[in-house]
């Protein structure tokens, strides 16, 4: 027996070193030590940097022009050029290495010819401290951050005194910025990683602004992309994305109301405390009688509503509204079957990995709520459910023979697997559990399932899920999973392809939440990581 668990724990070992980024599976052996060790490890995990042929990083060694521009454009999510009739540069032609970097540099802005009439950027020369910081703030100008004027203003800035205001700069201990000196690549990486932390900041604040125009004055909140639906379930999912800024907690707080008061008291299953869709017809909202689940539309309203007491503070909200969120989370221990898993609806028997994951986590908060409050027994009691919620995923999803969760079990107890290629539901739902926070993502579970994840889908972080719909989930499982670099690609795809588009369908309120949130879990990661 312990030779078979021994075998079975090298074995996720194995599988778990398979999808990390090649670049973090070898990290370099002269980093070792190195005063920037966890800031030059995280660039290699984010699949910003790479080691030279011999395997060695050379942390001390000054960094080039065309080295730095590579990193800066691949950081800023700017897309490579492809080659053109005549190239910018004289010494840069389409057989350099770094040729589309730098070409993409000049058209993004971030390299300037004026004053250049050569026409030779010298991409083998160190790059100096005062060019770096021309290059990093004019991306910085183009991505809008807070506080950062536009390039083309007058006076001529200082990009040095910016990059420092901003801290991505500190400067010698007397204070020197050093403009003439170079930039070891150690230095480089820091330098990147305290860019990408604030570009991601700025990606989630602009997010958050396009959400907040999709609200009504009212609370409702549409899926946008065209699309009239109000449907509570994404509602709640989208709405805790808005809570990482304070400006938008009173918006949450109209959503809440308004959620609260369109409750059903019964509904036409007989359960009390479940919601119906919305349409927006004509601009007014008309119910639909009926919901695609009561567990889930119940258990992400709690995790709402715990998330926006412990964002704002608001116990008088939650005072308030008691017994009606008491009623909402009476849905799930209503609908909980005896081996602890919850059926979607009453005429329903289904139980889904999906939901349950989500039943865990809504039971889990307003325990931990109704901890906070002063509520112990009742917090006990709802914690209790919550556990059986979790035993029941581990146990009764979980398929050894495949090494996957299965996606549903019916009323027979059997179960449904994933179908190969088919993102929607089996695939996509593997990353629930990890992501809901019913196993953690060091457990071989969470291991195992993220493993299936990628060998289906191979290409996810391209966007190419074999589905309709992007599932910007998948970006915030990858930063949980420490699967930095698909994470950001990710990202970055999602911008290129729907944001940057007008957020146009299949791209939605609910799909741009979890774009919100992937983006600021790996820039908490960054920042982490940052000494």
């Amino acid at each position: 027996m312990k030779v078979k668990k021994l075998i079975l724990l090298v074995s996720v070992i194995i599988i778990y070193s398979s999808w990390l980024p090649s670049a973090q599976a070898n990290t370099a052996g002269d980093i070792e030590n190195h005063w920037a060790e966890r800031e030059i490890e995280t660039v290699l995990k984010l699949g910003i940097a790479g080691n030279y042929p011999d395997g060695a990083f050379k942390p001390d060694q000054l960094i080039t022009r065309a080295e730095f521009i590579k990193l800066l454009v691949i950081a800023g999510w700017i897309k490579p050029s492809d080659q053109k009739a005549q190239p910018v540069f004289k010494d840069v032609g389409p057989e350099f290495w770094a040729y589309s970097y730098v070409e993409a540099a000049v058209d993004a802005g971030i390299l300037t010819i004026a004053g250049n009439n050569e026409r030779f950027f010298e991409p083998n020369r160190a790059i100096t401290r005062t060019e770096m910081a021309a290059q990093v703030g004019r991306l910085m100008a183009a991505e809008q951050l807070q506080g950062v004027r536009n390039a083309t203003d007058y006076p001529p800035i200082s990009w040095l005194d910016v990059l420092r205001a901003k801290g991505i700069i500190l400067g010698y201990p007397d204070g020197e910025l050093a403009g003439s000196r170079g930039l070891t690549r150690a230095e480089a990486c820091v330098v990147i990683l305290r860019l990408k932390e604030q570009l991601l900041e700025g990606q989630a604040k602009r997010e958050r602004q396009w959400i907040s125009r999709m609200q009504s004055k009212d609370g409702y909140i549409t899926m946008a992309g065209g699309r009239q639906d109000v449907n509570p379930y994404f509602g709640n999912l989208t709405l805790v994305a808005q809570l990482g800024q304070p400006e938008y907690w009173v918006e949450v707080k109209r959503y809440l109301e308004w959620t609260l008061a369109h409750l059903n008291y019964p509904d036409n299953l007989g359960l009390n405390g479940t919601i119906y869709n919305f349409r927006l017809i004509d601009g007014v909202v008309q119910s639909e009688n009926t919901y695609d689940s009561a567990d889930s539309y119940a258990a992400t309203l709690l995790s709402l509503a715990a998330a926006y007491y412990y964002a704002s503070g608001d116990a008088n909200f939650i005072r308030e509204h008691f017994q009606e969120f008491t009623t909402v989370s009476e849905i799930i221990t209503t609908l909980q079957d005896t081996d602890g898993l919850i059926w979607v609806k009453p005429d329903t028997k289904f139980k889904y990995l999906m939901d349950n994951s989500e039943c865990y986590r809504g039971l889990a908060d307003w325990s931990s709520l109704l901890a906070s409050l002063g509520f112990k027994d009742q917090s006990e009691l709802c914690g209790g459910k919550a556990g059986l919620i979790k035993k029941g995923i581990l146990e009764r999803f979980w398929d050894e023979d495949t090494a996957s969760f299965a996606w549903a079990i019916d009323d027979q107890g059997s179960k449904y697997l994933l179908s190969h290629g088919q993102a929607y539901p089996g695939i996509v739902a593997q990353i629930y559990p990890v992501t809901f926070g019913v196993t953690p993502p060091t457990s071989q579970k969470a291991i195992l399932a993220y493993q299936k994840l990628n060998d289906e889908l191979p290409d996810w972080a391209e966007l190419e899920v074999g589905d309709t719909f992007p599932w910007a989930i998948l970006g915030y499982a990858a930063v949980i999973m420490d699967d930095l670099s698909g994470a950001d690609r990710f990202l970055k795809n999602c911008r290129s392809t729907f944001i940057n588009k007008d957020h146009y369908y299949p791209w939605s309120t609910f799909e741009d939440a979890f774009y919100i949130r992937a983006c600021n879990a790996l820039q908490k990661r960054i920042k982490a990581d940052l000494n």
